[in-house]
């Protein structure tokens, strides 16, 4: 969250006003205070108080406006803010905050209050320079709204959680896993290997993956082994529609043979992008084995796209 520097925020926002004053202890009231102009406050119950009209000295409006101030908004003021003093409260303090004798009550506030009334308070220069240097001082503050990405473990303890995983499935399954399930878990392992030591030599955050692997991963899309929207023709497809997305290939292992499959720089947005309409436009399709008949992409041998 970052605050908008002009001074509107403090004087219509309530919640702001006293957000600030939470950050703020009473020395720092007084440092900002004392930024804009001169100001003593009495010690008096340990904390620093001034009068009213001694806050309408500092702001250099009339007695009345910091009254009448306060009326309208007495509700946000707190305790530690504002008091009356009365009785021998206002007995003890009589000396200190030089009050009239005949005084039989009185308003104080300290600098925290003093603070809000400057953020209140319009038709005052000086209030207008304190809420200046409370911006400042907010804005300045970086308040985290979002919760970090947790960190991935590191690919040793990826790859070890695989193979516990794999021999957990054997035993669940009479040492006997679906192949498509093995097939998921040998690619998996490949490309952590494949990526861990990419990234060791060079340094580099590329990531080239065929098109099912991208359409599963990045786009949580369940490519069927068989069917009129089966893995063979989504490669099919993003070859003969979206040549320009690339032709590198690569050696990978599909279906427990080693072969050449198309890979995609799916690091570079273009690219991401490009995959991510190729394969709505796939799924969306009736029948994209038509289309792709009906494009002569069946005329020659096709490379494997997995």
């Amino acid at each position: 969250m970052s605050l908008p520097l002009n001074q509107s925020v403090l004087l219509e926002s309530r919640t702001l006003r006293t957000s600030a004053l939470t950050d703020f202890s009473s020395d720092k009231a007084l440092s900002i205070l004392s930024k804009a102009k001169a100001i003593i406050f009495a010690v008096w119950g340990s904390s620093g108080w001034a009068t009213t009209a001694q806050i309408a000295e500092y702001f250099e409006v009339s007695e009345s406006a910091v009254k009448e101030l306060y009326r309208v908004n007495h509700s946000e003021f707190r305790d530690s803010e504002t008091q009356i003093l009365t009785g021998k409260d206002l007995r003890d303090a009589r000396q200190k905050l030089c009050l009239p004798s005949k005084t039989s009550q009185v308003r104080v506030f300290s600098a925290l209050g003093t603070l809000r009334i400057a953020m209140l308070l319009q038709q005052s220069e000086i209030a207008a320079q304190v809420r200046t240097i409370i911006l400042d001082l907010v804005a300045a503050v970086t308040i985290i709204t979002h919760n970090p990405t947790p960190a991935l473990p590191p690919v040793e303890q990826r790859l070890k959680t695989l193979v516990e995983a794999m021999k957990t499935l054997a035993q669940l399954t009479g040492g006997r896993l679906n192949p498509y399930i093995e097939q998921q878990m040998n690619d998996y392992a490949a490309n952590l290997f494949a990526d861990y030591n990419q990234q060791a030599l060079n340094g580099t955050q590329e990531r080239w993956l065929g098109v099912v692997n991208f359409a599963e991963s990045e786009l949580g899309k369940k490519v069927p082994l068989k069917g009129s929207h089966y893995r063979g023709h989504l490669g099919t497809w993003v070859r003969t529609f979206y040549p320009q997305l690339g032709s590198r290939q690569e050696t990978r292992l599909v279906n427990g043979v080693q072969q050449p499959i198309y890979v995609y720089a799916c690091h570079e947005p273009a690219v991401a992008a490009g995959l991510t309409k190729a394969i709505e436009e796939f799924f969306a399709h009736p029948s994209p084995g038509t289309a792709l008949k009906q494009a002569g992409a069946f005329a020659r041998k096709s490379l494997v796209t997995a």
